[in-house]
Formats: C-alpha cells, sequence, structure tokens
C-alpha cells in the first residue's frame, strides 16, 4: 500500500510539472507597432522618428548580442540579406545617448548614426526591439526612444543591401547578350 501511494504521488508530482512545463511559453517575436506608443512589459514605449514600417519586440535575451549575431537575427526574421552594420553603439555610456535619465528604464535615450539605415535593433534588459522603415533614415538623423520598461544596452543599425551600379551593368551586358543570342540562332 505504501508503495502504491508513492508511485501516486510520484505520478502527481511528474504530472503537476508537465503541466507547468506546458504553460511556460519560449520567447518570440510580437508585432508591437509601426505607431509610437505600445506596450512592452507594462510599459509605454514612444520613439521618433515615427511611423516604423514595422516594430517588432522579442521578450527575452538574443545571445550573443555581437552585430554580425544580430545581422543574423534580423536577416531571419525579415526574410532579408542585411549587410554589416553601418552602425552600432555597445552601451549607453559609449556617445550614443542624450538626455539626464538615458540608458535608464524610462528613461530618454537617442541614437545618431553616421551612415543611413532602415533596421535599428535596440537591446535593453531582458528584451529587443527592432524598428524597420520604409525608407532609409538619413545619415546624421537622431532617433529618440522612452519608456522602456529596462535599462539601455546598445543598438545596432543596418542597411537593406542596394546593388551596386556594376551590378546593373553587368544585369544589362547579360541581357544584351542573351538578346544577341537569341537574334542570331533565329536568322
Amino acid at each position: 500500500m505504501k508503495n502504491i501511494k508513492s508511485i501516486a504521488l510520484k505520478a502527481s508530482m511528474l504530472t503537476a510539472v508537465a503541466v507547468l512545463a506546458g504553460t511556460a511559453q519560449a520567447a518570440t517575436w510580437v508585432d508591437v507597432g509601426p505607431a509610437s506608443g505600445f506596450i512592452v512589459a507594462g510599459s509605454t514605449v514612444t520613439y521618433t522618428p515615427s511611423p516604423a514600417l514595422v516594430v517588432k519586440y522579442y521578450d527575452d535575451n538574443l545571445v550573443p548580442q555581437s552585430p554580425a549575431a544580430i545581422q543574423g537575427y534580423l536577416n531571419s526574421l525579415f526574410g532579408t540579406s542585411l549587410g554589416a552594420a553601418v552602425s552600432a553603439c555597445d552601451n549607453p555610456t559609449s556617445g550614443c545617448t542624450a538626455g539626464t535619465t538615458a540608458g535608464m528604464s524610462g528613461g530618454v535615450n537617442s541614437y545618431t548614426s553616421a551612415a543611413a539605415y532602415d533596421y535599428l535593433a535596440i537591446h535593453f534588459g531582458q528584451g529587443e526591439l527592432v524598428f524597420h522603415w520604409a525608407t532609409p533614415l538619413a545619415a546624421g538623423s537622431t532617433f529618440t526612444v522612452t519608456g522602456l520598461p529596462k535599462d539601455l544596452s546598445n543598438y545596432r543599425a543596418f542597411t537593406s543591401a542596394v546593388p551596386e551600379p556594376e551590378s546593373y551593368a553587368m544585369l544589362l551586358a547579360g541581357l544584351g547578350l542573351l538578346g544577341w543570342m537569341a537574334r542570331r540562332r533565329s536568322s
């Protein structure tokens, strides 16, 4: 009888663990924008320039946080082929923030890139915000965000891959060669 109670107790404990494990959710990307004034972890986040085309929130740490790793996450998330980071800022004291509460949760944080960009990833606490604009923000423009629920950690700015003029020239030359070959075969 004692063994039966022990087995029943162990079975109920395993069931409880399974139920708890089933209710725990894995971190996911959630659309929270594009409009400014969205809620993240109970905090109202605003940003400028607004609106972005897409704003997504990831409710956990992306590890590692190197610009190359963030580039890979964004390529996977958006199905793009972004180049290397055009600009990055690794902490709130490295010249990328402004305001008396820069870097602090709920504070004013801003970032000015020396290069144009249309994707921006912001890491704070255990979360990531990603912004994508339809057209790149001009070099020297300032992005400002307020109301982050945790302290700011870093920024990573990227630009969509734009074909070089040489690529267009090669494409046109190839199309011309195909046309010439087709014409020659028909005659």
